[in-house]
């Protein structure tokens, strides 16, 4: 990956300024562009960048490469125009240009991908191949659809690529005439953007200590994605460390492993009346999925507890529920939950499957984005809204460009909602939750799960964490950029640590979740799952819609 070797001029709240314009030639290029003002959530003003991002530098670049693009941009041959010049979509500058296309600074192109990146500024239209992964012929970087086009500020990278679809769509142009768009005179975005939740991530991942306590300086990478519970994106990190070559939260695709179980599991099992909240489940391997030499499902710890209860299955993370639930139910029912009622947008055909389905081993992958908006429905009382990084995009004139029209449904009841709300606050109140990590010091409500990815050989390869309070819900990705790499061999913190860290520095408004009056709360026995009696050791709080109470404790009545 590439390490930023230049600094860049940021504002206050952590975004970049606007650069000038560079010397041209008399014949000017057939695009100009200004910088939009953007106005966030708390009414400051921001601007996007359009040039400079990675500057060139005249005396490391090779000097045949650098006339040759800005001759095909119609540009005087300068360091300063080659900052300048577009390579289609919201790509300025010949630096940022070499990062996105072939995962290099410039200084290091040679002579065939000068003249590659040549073609792109005599014809932007040409990027859409380079970006599109099922269109790359090689010639361009395999990675370049997620490189990050607005470095040190993922979130105006994510925002802009949406505002582009969406003028696209709503104006039936080209994504290029979109970016056009955007980048005429006098554009105003109205964002969701908090700049103090971004600012407070960014502090976090700028610091080393908040992933290790280690003096190595290979650690691994990691992304973070907040939402508020209406759908609108406040804030977005892509990288860690200073590596921002690539948007880790919205361009990168994530196996997401057990954050996979509330969504895709638990939920349709509750809806369906399958389960209640404390239901009694089996936690014990399937003969017929398992062999002599490898018990399958295999829960992280190798323990088998028989029966149990349905929130102790949840907040130990056991891999043999959640299976013997898909099986139950089959995993098209958890498929068509995930990509109807929860936005999953990358889930491949064969997807469908159990292991898929249960324990999220994904084909392709989930943004972090996706993973942070799916779990909006477990504090929005049930409802999904497609998390959206802008509200209005106007012009000079004040004429609409785009606005934001994502519809929201109803993914559960208001009641499935709440219990699936209070099974995931036990995950983090109660000692015996392996996510209580993320327990806040100002005693805050927070509800979350985590999740855990093995590679081939067994070892761990990526792990999350994704977590609300009463106002916001954030999710954290970690690991290395290289697929299926190991992180068992170095020293980090948990991604549980890294989001309690954020949200230590982001006061709330409320202090708990709003509950649904319908649901009934009972004490129940944690041994039976029945409902408590005198005699009753062990008993918790239980969460049941009207009608499905369990009968009094089978074991102690």
């Amino acid at each position: 990956m590439i390490e930023r070797t230049v600094a860049l001029l940021v504002s206050s709240c952590l975004l970049l300024s606007v650069f000038s314009c560079g010397e041209r030639s008399t014949s000017p290029p057939a695009a100009q562009f200004s910088s939009p003002k953007v106005i966030a959530a708390d009414g400051s003003q921001l601007s996007l960048p359009t040039a400079a991002i990675y500057p060139i530098d005249g005396e490391k670049v090779s000097r045949t490469g650098l006339e040759l693009v800005c001759e095909a941009a119609g540009v005087k041959a300068s360091p300063e125009a080659a900052d300048q010049i577009w390579f289609g979509e919201n790509i300025f500058g010949a630096g940022l240009a070499s990062v996105v296309f072939f995962g290099k600074h410039a200084a290091s192109l040679d002579d065939s991908q000068w003249k590659a990146l040549a073609s792109i500024a005599a014809d932007p239209e040409r990027c859409q191949d380079a970006l599109d992964p099922e269109k790359n012929t090689g010639t361009f970087s395999p990675h370049a659809h997620e490189a990050d086009r607005v470095p040190e500020c993922s979130y105006m990278d994510a925002m802009t690529d949406q505002i582009a679809d969406d003028i696209a769509q709503q104006r039936g142009v080209s994504r290029n005439e979109a970016f056009r768009l955007l980048y005429s005179d006098g554009v105003t975005v109205e964002t969701p953007f908090r700049p103090e939740i971004q600012a407070a991530a960014e502090r976090v991942y700028s610091d080393k200590t908040s992933f290790t306590d280690s003096y190595s300086e290979s650690f691994p990478q990691s992304a973070f994605a907040a939402i508020d519970y209406s759908g609108s994106m406040v804030a977005l990190v892509g990288g860690n460390n200073g590596n921002h070559a690539y948007d880790r939260a919205w361009r990168t695709l994530h196996p997401i492993g057990s954050s996979i179980k509330p969504l895709s599991v638990y939920s349709p099992a509750l809806i369906d009346g399958r389960i209640s909240f404390s239901s009694l489940v089996d936690d014990s391997p399937i003969p017929e999925m398992s062999s002599p030499q490898e018990q399958w499902p295999r829960n992280y710890d190798r323990i088998y507890d028989g029966e149990i209860t349905v929130t102790y299955a949840l907040r130990q993370s056991k891999n043999t529920v959640p299976v013997r639930l898909v099986i139950e139910s089959g995993p098209g029912r958890s498929f068509d939950f995930l990509s109807e009622k929860l936005g999953f947008t990358t889930l491949a055909p064969q997807d469908k499957d159990i292991p898929n389905m249960a324990l999220g081993y994904l084909s392709r992958g989930v943004s972090v984005t996706e993973l942070a908006a799916a779990y909006q429905v477990f504090g929005s009382g049930g409802i999904y809204t497609p998390p959206a990084f802008y509200t209005k995009v106007t012009d000079a004139k004040g004429n609409v460009l785009a606005e934001n029209r994502r519809q929201s449904i109803e993914a559960m009841s208001s009641a499935d909602a709440w219990i699936m709300n209070r099974l995931l606050y036990y995950n983090i109140s109660k000692d015996d939750g392996i996510a209580y990590a993320a327990r806040l010091s100002d005693g805050r409500e927070v509800i979350g799960k985590t999740g855990t990815v093995d590679n081939e050989l067994g070892l761990d390869s990526d792990r999350l964490f994704v977590g609300g309070t009463p106002d916001f819900c954030a999710a954290v990705w970690l690991g290395y950029d290289q697929a299926g790499a190991s992180i068992e061999d170095v020293e980090y913190k948990t991604p549980a640590a890294i989001w309690r860290a954020i949200f230590e520095q982001i006061p709330g408004e409320h202090d708990s979740f709003q509950p649904d009056s319908s649901v009934i709360e009972a004490e129940y026995c944690t041994e039976s799952g029945g409902l408590a009696c005198d005699k009753c050791q062990s008993t918790e709080t239980g969460y049941y819609k009207e009608g499905t109470l369990p009968e009094s404790c089978p074991l102690h009545s």
